[in-house]
């Protein structure tokens, strides 16, 4: 539900990594007064997620949970034991719905009876994120429209069961809005919203101590998977995310980011426009391919993978791509027409050379 790896160089020059990789892994690391790093394994080819620790007026906040499995409470239960013996914890601060960040915010919570705090479009995705045993005819159509073969549309499940990934969300929570406060930081930390990767993302930025908790929004190796999803599949996320993209690289350049996976970095600014080289390299390779054809999504997403993938990343790519191709959809560069099958079939109208529109702006 979270990443998918898109041809983005393994390492950044201009960017620099003043924090190693902690050894043993899940040691908890320093990185200034007041603020403390965990990686968090995961079972996944992204191996893990990092979580934070704020220090407040009253304790400490945790910014992201892990998700729920055996592996991730204990290592919750020796910290509590070990190095966080002692220490008061104030809430549970969540970046966004996504499993690997929100999955264990409900044990968490209820264990420590300390609130929930979550942005409103983030914590009511995540309730009303579908369990289901079986497409309903609305997801059928989104994939088949797609051109996912209907023989597999079985396999799209997946992306619907978390129920053993996730502990219950607690019943209410505390709202997190642009410009606001972090709850008893004394003004330290000013929440920051982005979209794109999700619907609402928070961040937390301190000017004072030159931090910004960037979750999934901006991360240095990978870019964030920014999706058409079946449960909304008229969005057109990737504007939105851009935009949000714009608004980080304003941030002072000696700002320490720290990412929801990858290392700590600084360069913010340099690492902003890197992904939108990346981006606008993939519109205008989608434009030529539609130039060439008339493709499907999914015949797009075989041309840029020709390795077989994993039906979790097919499903991501198949989102990504659809984001990429909404969004030249909305600015007049692509047509789609569905053929006697139902599948859209995508023609480009206005070539790469015309220029591509700037974020959130329609030509």
């Amino acid at each position: 539900m979270d990443i998918v790896e898109t041809g983005l160089p393994a390492t950044v020059p201009e960017l620099t990594f003043p924090y190693p990789l902690p050894q043993p892994e899940t040691a908890l690391v320093d990185i200034v007064p007041g603020v403390k790093w965990l990686r968090m394994p995961l079972p996944y080819a992204l191996d893990h997620v990092n979580i934070y620790l704020v220090q407040v007026d009253s304790g400490w906040v945790i910014v992201d949970t892990g998700l729920d499995s055996p592996r991730s409470r204990a290592i919750w239960a020796e910290l509590f034991s070990g190095p966080l013996s002692g220490e008061t914890v104030v809430g549970i601060f969540c970046t966004h719905f996504h499993v690997d960040h929100v999955g264990l915010a409900g044990h968490l919570a209820e264990q420590l009876r300390v609130p929930l705090f979550m942005t409103y479009e983030e914590y009511f995705s995540l309730r009303g994120w579908p369990a289901l045993t079986e497409l309903p005819w609305q997801y059928r159509e989104f994939f088949l429209q797609a051109g996912f073969p209907e023989e597999r549309l079985s396999e799209t499940l997946i992306m619907f069961d978390f129920s053993d990934e996730i502990s219950p969300l607690p019943p209410s929570f505390i709202r997190m809005q642009e410009g606001g406060l972090l709850p008893a930081s004394g003004g330290a930390w000013q929440i920051m919203i982005g979209s794109g990767h999700s619907p609402e993302h928070a961040m937390l930025y301190s000017a004072e101590k030159g931090i910004l908790i960037s979750g999934d929004q901006l991360l240095p190796r990978i870019s964030s998977n920014v999706s058409v999803s079946v449960v909304n599949p008229l969005d057109e996320p990737l504007s939105c995310w851009l935009a949000s993209l714009d608004r980080l690289s304003g941030l002072p350049e000696d700002t320490l980011v720290l990412p929801g996976h990858g290392l700590p970095f600084r360069g913010a600014g340099k690492r902003v426009e890197a992904l939108h080289s990346h981006h606008d390299s993939r519109l205008r390779n989608l434009l030529e391919i539609c130039a060439a054809q008339q493709p499907s999504a999914f015949e797009i997403v075989q041309e840029l993978y020709p390795a077989p993938l994993p039906v979790f990343d097919l499903q991501l790519a198949l989102g990504e791509c659809l984001a990429h191709l909404r969004y030249l959809l909305v600015n007049g560069r692509l047509a789609a027409t569905p053929d006697d099958r139902g599948v859209y079939r995508y023609r480009t109208i206005a070539s790469a050379a015309e220029g591509l529109p700037e974020p959130g702006k329609s030509s």
